[in-house]
């Protein structure tokens, strides 16, 4: 996704926290520019990445509230670290059944139904093979296929259920890895506290997870650009959204490349790699940002039609998916139920 003058929507990882942080500087000029009622905007580095909350209008009340929210979102942070040595996260890698907080049982309870609904193409028990990859400490190299067979074998969501807050580990220990999905739960809860603190309107722009609600001055929209992923600086469209969420997943997001070979971070269960199902990018609208962020992978690793129908299939979600020979993909919904200004 791309700004452009009058759109908002966030820029991922493709050369580093630089690249993002010019971005939002170019989104606060362009809020400024675009209304006489001045937003309050603040900015932190949250779960490895650029936060930036736009809430409206610039008031005390406003700040206290952003202020809240950051602070929210710094607590799901805490909880969902895996490096933690108390976190629950950890007995589960040890094969030990454990006691979740409320926050990470809702995150977990979408990832899981995530899981079930795309057959396994989304799975949150992917941590090892993402460790293995290098892609959880910016360190990423490429495995060789031993070390692959080896960590698949921690792999399989299956092999876990829910009893009220107990988490039961099934067989081999399970690496739980939910800091994508932990991400588009937090921009939601930032959301919450936003809107129970009485903020009129305003959006949580997590690198490119976002959720927008309320009207802008004058009863505009938030315009939000879906970006081109073969041209960091172009645009495939905009989407118009009141209130709602937008996530993307793209092989252009975080990647390295070897011998000419590219590979990117969305890997697929059923092979350890990274996946290679013809898609470049997808974009998922939808009301919760957790759940956008959960589909928005999941149809990445389906491929075309299967992403597509997977969009289809839930209430509520439309999606954008951009295939490797350029044809665009769109949900029924797109362009009708939720607006869009192809480019």
């Amino acid at each position: 996704m791309k700004v452009e003058p009058e759109t908002l929507s966030g820029f991922p990882f493709l050369t580093g926290t630089i690249r993002l942080l010019v971005s939002l500087i170019l989104l606060s000029v362009f809020l400024t520019n675009c209304t006489k009622e001045k937003p309050f905007r603040e900015t932190m580095f949250l779960m490895g990445t650029l936060v930036e909350i736009v809430a409206y209008p610039d008031s005390q009340q406003v700040r206290d509230a952003v202020g809240r929210a950051f602070r929210r979102m710094e607590k799901v942070e805490a909880l969902a670290d895996l490096k933690a040595p108390d976190s629950p996260l950890a007995s589960l890698r040890r094969g030990e059944d454990a006691d979740l907080p409320y926050e990470l049982l809702q995150v977990l309870s979408v990832a899981l139904d995530v899981a079930r609904k795309s057959g396994g193409a989304f799975d949150p028990t992917m941590g090892e093979l993402v460790a293995l990859w290098g892609f959880d400490r910016n360190e990423p190299n490429v495995p060789g296929s031993f070390q692959i067979s080896e960590a698949m074998g921690s792999v399989g969501y299956e092999r876990l259920s829910v009893d009220g807050v107990r988490v039961r580990v099934f067989g081999k220990p399970v690496w739980l890895e939910l800091g994508g999905i932990a991400k588009g739960y937090a921009v939601d809860e930032a959301v919450r506290v936003l809107r129970e603190s009485g903020v009129r309107a305003g959006i949580v722009n997590a690198g490119g997870d976002l959720r927008a609600f309320g009207e802008k001055p004058g009863g505009k929209r938030w315009r939000i650009g879906v970006q081109d992923p073969d041209d960091p600086q172009g645009l495939l469209g905009v989407l118009s959204l009141k209130d709602g969420s937008v996530a993307t997943s793209g092989d252009y997001e975080r990647y390295f490349e070897v011998d000419d070979i590219r590979y990117h971070h969305i890997l697929d269960p059923n092979t350890g790699r990274p996946s290679r199902s013809g898609i470049r990018s997808t974009t998922v609208v939808a009301s919760e940002c957790v759940l956008a962020d959960a589909l928005a992978t999941a149809a990445f690793v389906l491929g075309p039609d299967r992403g597509r129908e997977l969009f289809e299939g839930q209430n509520g979600v439309e999606g954008i998916l951009v295939i490797e020979d350029g044809q665009i993909l769109k949900t029924s919904g797109i362009g009708s139920v939720i607006e869009f200004e192809s480019r």
